[in-house]
């Protein structure tokens, strides 16, 4: 099958299963925070992957942080395959950031500058004159590298961020006779490339350091001096910050301070009572649905029954009643436990649980990965 059958999409409040934009001006600690989320999530260094690129080496202070570096779109390639046919063989990497994306940007015009120059046959110097120039090549870097690229991760269930600079632009608004705008902080990258890393994550988030500004004036010159200053990231965009996602109204503050060493249990926070909030049923859950005319009511097709396929070894004798465990824990003989439990539970339960196997492309629990046993063991033991 060449597509993606139609599934109702449902939201699950969990940080890596979004992806994220991050920007702010430099030495916030954006690579500091996506260590801390990962060390906060899983305790576990190794299920977290920080990528440098190019010429950004900003991770040698950071302890306990995994790391590797890529060097040229060719690295980043063998990367990506790497990670999507590897996961749960040589590694259990959950989320990855690329640090930052303006080296990442300028390995994907290297790579459009070697396609433009085989192609046209014509070489180029630069990017701006790939494919004959008029922005052809930062498109071409941006439309068919750099978005694809990300798409492919996410679709392989890695939660994203990607780590940028800002700058203040002057924004002009469609419409305006004048042409005058208004500055707004926003990131550092040019608009093709802005657009790719906007378009592709969920969330644009932007930090800034506000400043507390005092006058003084000494020998009739009037000097400013800071006085103190606050950490702010913002998730929803004034006038003069650049920012938002695609959270519900509501679900999320406009900013939160980040006035901690360790500020990853507060944003994990935020981000997941984001995503809970922005549950369709969160908003309509009292709302009544008054058709003009009864809709026919379909019946369930079966999914439990099916005779070509036996996603579950029912003959396993039960074992003895399983120990009732910590939310988050889980026993080390889970499959055995799993098959056990299948035999005697509810239909509304099984059920679930096949439906948790056909949406990960299994056809027998037998090859679940650890994970997906973990999703069978709530259903089905919990």
């Amino acid at each position: 099958m060449a597509f993606q059958k139609p599934t109702v999409n449902v939201i699950k409040p969990d940080i890596k299963n979004l992806s994220i934009y991050l920007r702010s001006t430099k030495k916030f600690g954006k690579s500091t925070l996506f260590r801390d989320i990962i060390l906060e999530k899983y305790g576990d260094p190794s299920r977290g992957l920080l990528i440098g690129c190019g010429n950004e080496v900003g991770y040698k202070m950071l302890d306990n942080l995994n790391v590797t570096q890529i060097t040229s779109w060719k690295d980043a390639v063998e990367l990506k395959d790497w990670l999507i046919n590897e996961k749960g063989k040589e590694h259990n990497i959950e989320m990855l950031a690329f640090d930052t994306c303006d080296e990442f940007c300028l390995l994907a015009d290297e790579q459009t500058i070697r396609v433009s120059n085989l192609e046209t046959g014509k070489k180029c110097k630069s990017v701006l004159g790939a494919f004959g120039g008029f922005y052809a090549g930062p498109k071409y870097s941006a439309n068919n590298l750099i978005k694809p690229y990300l798409t492919e991760l996410q679709l392989a269930g890695f939660g994203i961020m990607c780590i940028a600079h800002t700058k203040y632009k002057t924004i002009t608004q469609k419409g305006t006779v004048d042409g005058e705008g208004y500055m707004q902080l926003t990131s550092n990258l040019s608009s093709e490339y802005e657009n790719a890393f906007g378009d592709c994550l969920d969330v644009v988030l932007t930090g800034v350091i506000d400043r507390d500004i005092e006058e003084e004036t000494v020998d009739g010159k009037t000097k400013r001096h800071s006085t103190g200053e606050v950490r702010k990231l913002y998730f929803r965009g004034t006038t003069d910050i650049d920012a938002g996602g695609r959270f519900a109204f509501g679900s999320v503050p406009e900013y939160m301070i980040f006035d901690k060493p360790n500020m990853a249990a507060d944003f994990i926070k935020v981000i997941e009572e984001g995503m809970e909030k922005s549950k369709l049923t969160k908003h309509f859950a009292s709302t009544t649905f008054h058709p003009t005319e009864p809709a026919p009511v379909p019946k369930p097709e079966p999914i439990v029954e099916e005779k070509e396929e036996v996603p579950f070894d029912e003959d396993v004798p039960p074992m003895n009643e399983p120990v009732e465990l910590a939310e988050g824990e889980y026993p080390n003989d889970l499959l055995d436990i799993i098959k056990s439990e299948v035999g005697k539970t509810d239909k509304e339960r099984k059920g679930k649980a096949v439906a948790i196997l056909k949406s990960h492309g299994l056809k027998k629990v037998g090859d679940a990965p650890e994970d997906v046993l973990k999703e069978l063991y709530d259903i089905l033991c919990r």
